[in-house]
């Protein structure tokens, strides 16, 4: 099959064949020439020279100079390069180095200077010399345009006059940040040939020429393309349209009529191969083509036969093309010569169809009311669908006519009605759009990935508390005035201190009876006592207390003082851990909490009150959605109630909430947290009467501080669920 569609091609395209095929062979029987050796020498003043030595007088090259950066380039067709290296570094004032390289045949001289130098050239037997300096021939340079000259990167245009052989020079920007080179001619007879030389892309037209003041250089960088400047310039009376491109980029090349387009797209992969970009909604086999002058429907048909595809050609396609391609797709080859001649296609089967595009337009539309006119009339047809996964009554909002505020995919005449019951979806329209229903519910009627979430909820708390108290007491007795006075925390402990009192007067008496005197007595006698905490006055501690005492016992009294303080800290947490699955995109809910009641007045004259519930609760909403690379898209609301006691009435409740979308991978975890309570709260207890005195007061209190915080931290754990097999 590929054979014939060869075969094909080559007879439609013979006498382009036969003439390349003459090029080649006179090429072939010409000697190749080989260069054999390169050697360089300084000269007097500011030049230097390049020896070329060939195996044979050496090829006329094809000379060309680029002023920025400055290069001096010798072209040698049919030229094989023998020498071992490819780069050789110069000592010379104005030049940095010589790189020789070979490609397709054609041996490539560049001289890389730090400045435009003229130069000569003269040949010798085998030997080419090139002397480069300040005494050799002027080169020209092309003039320089700014891109502020040419209107702020607006359009280019050469200046041109009648006979020029270019008319014409302009830059635009394309697709996909490509640049495009137009050159209009003056007569479709003149072509082109394309060349790479690293960023520089040569256009040489080496049948034209133009006059001095048409050789410009336009400054495109505004443009924001690869390119950064074209050039127009005459070169050994060739007319050379040269294109300096940053980076990697691929180009193509093509002639229509009188008008030869550049089209060069950077690429991201490695340097294109052949000189050729990469279209990627071209797929079709590469092909050349190279043709001047030819009719329309001759190259429609070579394209046919290439492509092994049956064509109709409509009696208004006209007219010739110029046309030089190189391995472009063929089927971006048609589109070019369409596009260039306001043609277009139409496929039916293997069957293509191509006439003007406003004929095909035309024809489109009166098909497409046909059809619909065929639709209006065509019998209505019943179907019922039955719906596995998905609910009916969702799928018919999709499927209603527009007049229904439905998706329009149904005709007017069209009625869809669902049976609950069985989920079944009642169809009446033509048959051909009942086609188009059933294959979009297939798409549609699908199971649902599941998703499911674990959450542990952790409320993580720290506890602070402050407490100072104070104890005191004693006991005194006035023996001398005969009287007993009596101070003690408790009861108990004033008999206890009695009976002490009643003891030291007993001993005190007996010593007197005795002969002692009473000084002496009272002197060698201890005094009466009573144990802590029995003869506590003031008792405001508080619970295992750090403490410091004070004491003072006299022969009639005892006095003890103590003060105690207290500081504690402690953290603690509640997990819960609730887990739940849910389809995709569909919302889950996990609701932990309690109903709080409260009376509250009923309405109506009959009075009286009625209890009401209110809910205090954390709960936490949840709405996945699974990506198509597998993660998740998390939609979270998070609520949390806190009950607040009131001295007066119902209870108050404190809300914090939390609403956000976060997207994780499957089965990690994503930590909320940020949700803060704190309590503070002061107790103080005191003597009645006493501990309102001020500044006494403070020794008949106790004061207690407590701190409470308490965070919500929240784990969520999305996993997908693997459908059952």
């Amino acid at each position: 099959m590929r054979n014939n569609r060869m075969w094909k091609f080559i007879r439609a395209s013979l006498p382009v064949l036969v003439i390349s095929l003459l090029g080649l062979v006179t090429k072939v029987a010409l000697a190749q020439a080989s260069l054999e050796n390169i050697s360089f020498s300084g000269l007097p003043g500011e030049q230097f020279q390049i020896t070329l030595q060939f195996d044979q007088s050496p090829p006329v090259p094809e000379t060309f100079v680029i002023d920025q950066p400055s290069r001096l380039t010798l072209d040698f067709a049919n030229t094989r390069n023998n020498l071992k290296d490819r780069r050789f570094p110069l000592n010379f004032t104005g030049a940095e180095s010589v790189m020789v390289l070979e490609a397709q045949g054609r041996t490539r001289m560049v001289v890389n200077l730090t400045a435009s130098l003229p130069y000569k050239t003269e040949v010798k037997g085998n030997t080419l010399v090139v002397v480069v300096g300040k005494d050799g021939a002027a080169v020209k340079s092309p003039a320089v345009l700014s891109a502020a000259d040419a209107g702020q990167g607006k359009k280019f245009v050469a200046p041109g006059s009648k006979g020029r052989d270019i008319t014409k020079l302009d830059f635009r920007r394309g697709e996909n940040n490509s640049g495009i080179v137009v050159v209009d001619l003056a007569s479709s007879n003149l072509s082109a040939r394309v060349s790479q030389n690293g960023s520089k892309l040569l256009a040489e037209f080496t049948n034209a020429s133009i006059e001095p003041n048409q050789q410009v250089r336009l400054d495109v960088a505004d443009f924001g393309t690869a390119v950064r400047d074209v050039s127009l310039y005459l070169q050994d009376g060739k007319v050379v349209v040269q294109a300096n491109v940053t980076g990697q980029y691929g180009y193509l090349a093509y002639q229509t009529d009188k008008q030869y387009v550049l089209t060069i797209t950077p690429v991201a992969a490695a340097a294109a191969i052949g000189g050729s970009a990469k279209a990627p909604n071209f797929k079709g086999d590469r092909i050349d083509l190279n043709f001047q002058n030819i009719d329309v429907r001759a190259v429609l048909q070579i394209l046919a036969d290439f492509n092994d595809f049956s064509l109709v050609v409509g009696d208004r396609v006209t007219g010739n093309v110029t046309l030089r391609l190189e391995n472009v797709p063929w089927d971006q080859a048609l589109d070019l010569v369409l596009r260039s001649n306001k043609l277009a296609k139409r496929i039916d089967g293997t069957v293509m169809y191509v006439a003007p595009a406003d004929e095909i337009e035309t024809e489109e539309v009166k098909n497409l009311e046909s059809s619909q006119k065929v639709e209006g009339l065509a019998p209505l047809v019943t179907q019922y669908i039955a719906i596995n996964y998905a609910q009916a009554n969702d799928l018919v909002t999709l499927l209603r006519a527009k007049d229904e505020k439905g998706g329009g995919i149904l005709t007017n005449r069209g009625k869809a009605t669902v049976d609950i019951r069985t989920n079944t979806i009642i169809l009446q329209d033509v048959e051909v759009v009942l086609d188009r229903v059933k294959a979009l519910i297939a798409k549609l009627d699908v199971p649902v990935k599941q998703v499911l979430i674990e959450a542990r909820i952790v409320n993580a708390s720290t506890s602070f508390s402050q407490a100072l108290g104070i104890r005191w007491g004693g006991a005194q007795v006035f023996p001398k005035a005969g009287d007993q006075f009596l101070i003690s925390g408790t009861q108990e402990g004033a008999i206890g201190l009695q009976k002490s009192i009643n003891s030291f007067n007993q001993t005190v008496n007996s010593a007197v009876a005795g002969g002692s005197t009473l000084e002496k007595a009272l002197a060698s006698t201890p005094s009466p006592t009573v144990a802590f905490p029995e003869a506590l006055a003031v008792d405001m501690g508080v619970a295992a207390p750090s403490h410091i005492a004070l004491g003072y016992a006299g022969n009639n009294g005892l006095l003890q003082l103590e003060l105690s303080a207290l500081e504690s800290s402690g953290n603690g947490e509640v997990i819960a851990q609730p887990k739940i699955t849910t389809q995709d995109q569909q919302p889950a809910n996990i609701t932990s909490g309690i109903q709080i009641p409260y009376q509250s007045q009923a309405g109506g004259t009959a009075g009286g009150s009625i209890t009401t519930f209110v809910t205090a609760a954390l709960s936490l909403q949840v709405t996945p959605q699974v990506t198509p690379d597998g993660r998740i898209i998390m939609k979270l609301l998070i609520h949390q109630d806190s009950i607040v006691p009131a001295s007066n009435g119902p209870p108050s409740i404190a809300t914090n909430s939390v609403e956000t979308k976060v997207l994780v991978n499957d089965g990690d975890t994503v930590v909320l947290g940020g949700v803060y309570r704190e309590e503070v709260t002061t107790s103080t207890s005191k003597t009645p009467l006493l501990g309102d005195l001020p500044y006494v007061g403070n020794l008949f209190k106790k004061r207690e501080e407590n701190k409470s915080k308490t965070e919500l931290l929240i784990f969520i754990t999305p996993s997908v669920i693997n459908e059952l097999k």
